[in-house]
């Protein structure tokens, strides 16, 4: 399929595209080449579109050998950018409108298309080119909030492409074709990058990761590993939500694997749906699961070694180690930080070195045991004198009394890459903590970068949502993500079944049923995978009364448990950090959720 309709020059629009011929070419690309329906509707904006740059486009000569792209494909879908003005360096991003109203939508499309371009659109970043994003209202000075992206209208729309192009130097025709034909590199879920990794061997083709936080972690650990001065080390790796944790494990297990070699590393979590999804996706046939070979549950890894056995691996990845439990149910006294350390033991007297990485997402404990979080390991490094610790430096303070400590500052990731790099944790911080002015504050600037967010309160509503993530975003997971400590209602519709999903059903959840309604995902499920669009669930467990969270006084918690409220928050942490490209706020109609409904409203009402 093209790229685009029409790639022309200012000049060359003018002089050889008429409105009609204009129309039909655009027309039958979106009809033919995208295999779209079109409408009257449709040929109505091209003609207005075509008519508006006529007329206000810049007539200087300086100004007539810039490129124009018309109907620009993006990637992941079927939806396509309005006009784009390329400069050697510069690409202007232009939605057009035929409207008289600024809506929230319209500036989330419009920013997502210029956030799509800035990081992955690969000659955009190889040549650090910059993209400035516009909203264009053809009929006039549009009503409503104009702080949040930049507006242009009749009155203002050519001296600002002037200002724009006044320095800017037109691109080759040649480098134009190049440019457009430029493939995009959209960041991968973590599924599709694991197959990535495991089946060519490359992160994806990122530059914010190939040349940034993720790398740059990757090279320390590596560095260590090879270090043969150093017998027995671990290492954390600490990280915003969505930073790339999982991916900087991964790939270290891949670097080190030597199939031949009778030491290989291995990925373990105690997130047995994050290992079930992982293990199918790398499986061929998904029956034999190959791809336990490289990714494998903790429990099943703790159930090996106390068989007294050595583990064959060399190199430990622990993913989501901040949920280690303070107890061993096998091992009197021990917690799976001390015992990780004492199998760590075996291995390193045997084979004469090992490594075990930790990847710590802070804040996300939510089940009985876990509540130690960073400190377990603090504990059980404190009484080792022959191992190398390596941490970033947020945790120095926890590990001050450790022997043989090192501080990295490498070993911390600090931007988000999982939503188009729209960093959502200090916006879901400022939620959980009430601060509606943070909160909104945060909202609007993640708008204007393009994230989508919408509430609803109707379950009618709930099929309709799948329906339009489907037309519009193909491709994209969705599903309900739900508390699992509410249970019996009827929040969902007839055919929901529940929350409950075995680890062994977690990749048909994620790949097939999620979709369906059938049944939600709850915080096990979805802690260390992620969904395009989810559909996050208030459903009463936790709200908000007279101005403060409530946690529901009939819940059944686990008796082992010692923070409950510490507990719940952590779960709504763990749903409203899951999402890549938007989200789906739902808040059924119940009395107890009218407060927190009405909090949430407040707080995304974009005036």
């Amino acid at each position: 399929m093209g790229k685009a309709a029409i790639v022309t020059t200012i000049r060359k629009f003018r002089e050889e595209y008429n409105k009609n011929y204009f129309t039909d070419v655009c027309h039958d690309f979106v009809k033919d080449e995208c295999s779209l329906p079109v409408d009257n509707a449709n040929d109505r904006s091209w003609d207005d579109c075509y008519d508006f740059l006529f007329k206000y486009l810049p007539r200087g000569e300086k100004y007539q050998n810039f490129h124009l792209v018309f109907e620009y494909v993006m990637p992941e879908s079927l939806k396509r950018a309005d006009v784009l003005i390329l400069s050697k360096d510069k690409i202007l991003s232009l939605e057009f409108k035929e409207k008289n109203r600024v809506l929230r939508d319209d500036i989330a499309q419009a920013a997502g298309y210029g956030q799509s371009i800035t990081h992955y659109h690969y000659m955009t970043e190889e040549n650090d080119m910059l993209v400035s994003t516009y909203l264009v209202y053809t009929p006039g000075d549009p009503t409503g909030n104009h702080d949040l992206v930049d507006i242009l209208c009749p009155i203002n729309f050519t001296k600002k492409i002037e200002y724009e192009l006044e320095k800017a130097i037109p691109m080759a025709d040649e480098l134009c074709d190049k440019w457009v034909k430029s493939p995009f590199h959209p960041l991968k879920n973590i599924a599709e990058a694991t197959l990535q990794l495991f089946r060519d061997g490359n992160l994806p083709n990122i530059k914010t990761i190939r040349e940034g936080d993720i790398e740059d972690t990757i090279s320390k650990i590596n560095n260590i590993i090879d270090d043969h001065n150093i017998n027995k080390s671990i290492i954390f790796v600490s990280g915003v939500p969505g930073s790339g944790k999982t991916l900087v494990g991964l790939k270290t297990v891949y670097d080190h694997a030597c199939p031949n070699d009778k030491l290989n590393p291995i990925y373990l979590s105690g997130n047995d749906p994050l290992v079930n999804i992982l293990q199918h996706t790398l499986s061929t046939n998904n029956v034999d699961l190959e791809g336990g070979s490289y990714i494998q549950s903790m429990k099943k890894f703790k159930e090996n070694a106390h068989e007294g056995t050595i583990p064959v691996n060399n190199i430990i990845v622990f993913d989501e180690a901040q949920r280690a439990w303070d107890i061993d149910k096998k091992e009197k006294n021990q917690t799976e930080a001390t015992l990780l350390l004492r199998i760590g033991d075996r291995i390193a007297e045997h084979y004469g070195k090992v490594t075990i990485v930790c990847l710590i997402g802070d804040g996300q404990a939510i089940h009985k045991y876990e509540e130690a979080g960073i400190k377990l390991w603090a504990d059980a490094v404190d009484c080792q004198t022959d191992w190398d610790v390596y941490v970033p430096e947020n945790y120095s303070f926890q590990f001050k009394k450790t022997k043989n400590c090192h501080i990295i500052p490498e070993l911390l990731l600090k931007t988000s890459i999982r939503n188009d790099f729209i960093d959502v944790s200090q916006w879901v911080e400022s939620i959980l903590a009430l601060d509606i002015d943070r909160a909104r504050s945060l909202y609007r600037e993640m708008l204007k970068q393009g994230f989508k967010c919408y509430y609803f309160r109707d379950k009618e509503c709930l099929p309709k949502t799948v329906q339009y993530i489907k037309k519009n975003f193909i491709g994209s997971h969705t599903g309900i993500v739900v508390s699992s400590h509410l249970k019996g209602n009827n929040y969902f519709g007839k055919q929901y079944r529940g929350s409950y999903i075995r680890a062994e059903e977690a990749y048909s959840w994620y790949m097939n049923e999620g979709p369906l309604l059938t049944r939600g995902a709850s915080e096990f499920l979805i802690q260390g995978i992620e969904l395009e669009f989810p559909i996050v669930s208030f459903i009463g467990d936790y709200y908000i009364k007279n101005g403060k969270w409530e946690l529901k006084s009939n819940l059944h918690f686990d008796k082992e448990i010692r923070d409950k409220d510490t507990l719940i928050k952590n779960v709504y942490r763990v749903i409203l950090t899951r999402s890549r490209k938007g989200m789906f706020l739902y808040f059924p109609q119940d009395d107890i959720l009218d407060e927190t409904y009405k909090w949430f409203v407040n707080m995304l009402k974009i005036s």
